[in-house]
């Protein structure tokens, strides 16, 4: 099952729905809230049916990203909404040995996330949704999984739970499989390696410092004991600026590659081809 990322790129949907208001020409009579709401249902509904290849079977979609989320039950407000949350310090370090992240920028982007879901959850506080944690599926497999039956309005009988348990990794940033020296999504079967819930247990003082100074306050709020390392503000505001400043760099090379790629593309193959004659 892939990721969707509906609602993380769905603000062209809303600005569609606003452009048609604006389109409306008041003879025609009101275009009051609801109905852009039932306009915006119905984007939604296109969207499952886009997903949907097998009406008899539970469509069950997912999503990296909580951005926009609280768009979702404007979009899809007939859809059960299952949120999986994670100890932040393990996705922090599974951004850095999947995808080569910098601890900081990892950091940034949990708390910035960890934000938006809280401010969502406190929002919206009678929404149909369930809040689950990955530490209770791999240690209370069980009675985590009937409550998400139990939410989905199905039936524990026909799931099998000894199945589940023996369900292999996908893309673990540890556990590997044999003769593997990369990340992957091909399935690997689970072993007493595989310890996926202490994958920050090594972090020094410095990171769990700096953990608690860029996102402490939201690990906490989301239900985790973080230990609230002694913080050194200046240390820390320094820092800030260094990852800022390495940040806005990084955006202006990518900026400058992409306005002076197209230009010097004739320059480049041309290079390229002589350096074919050469070697030819």
């Amino acid at each position: 099952m892939k990721e969707d990322l509906f609602l993380e790129n769905s603000e062209p949907l809303l600005r569609y729905v606003s452009q048609v208001r604006g389109s409306w020409d008041p003879i025609w009579g009101d275009f009051p809230p609801e109905l852009q709401d039932d306009l915006l249902r119905s984007l939604g509904d296109g969207l499952i049916s886009f997903l949907w290849t097998d009406r008899s079977r539970r469509l069950v979609t997912k999503s990296p990203s909580v951005r926009n989320i609280a768009r979702f039950h404007r979009l899809f407000p007939d859809a059960k909404l299952l949120i999986l949350i994670r100890d932040g310090r393990s996705i922090v370090q599974s951004c850095i040995d999947t995808f080569g992240w910098d601890f900081d920028t990892a950091t940034h982007r949990f708390s910035f996330s960890a934000r938006e879901l809280l401010t969502y959850m406190e929002a919206e506080g009678s929404a149909e949704r369930l809040v689950i944690r990955y530490e209770d599926l791999v240690t209370d497999m069980r009675p985590t999984m009937t409550g998400v039956l139990e939410f989905a309005g199905l039936s524990r009988d026909g799931f099998d739970f000894a199945a589940a348990e023996e369900l292999p990794v996908r893309g673990s940033s540890s556990h590997l499989g044999p003769g593997r020296t990369r990340v992957h999504w091909e399935p690997v079967a689970k072993s007493a390696s595989f310890r996926p819930l202490q994958r920050w247990e090594s972090w020094g003082e410095s990171r769990r410092a700096r953990f608690e100074w860029l996102a402490g306050r939201e690990a906490r709020a989301l239900g985790y004991e973080v230990d609230g390392s002694e913080l050194r503000p200046a240390l820390h505001r320094l820092r800030d600026l260094r990852w800022r400043g390495m940040r806005w760099g990084r955006r202006f090379l990518y900026r400058l590659r992409g306005r002076l790629g197209p230009a010097t593309r004739p320059l480049r193959e041309r290079l390229r081809m002589l350096a074919r004659d050469r070697d030819g």
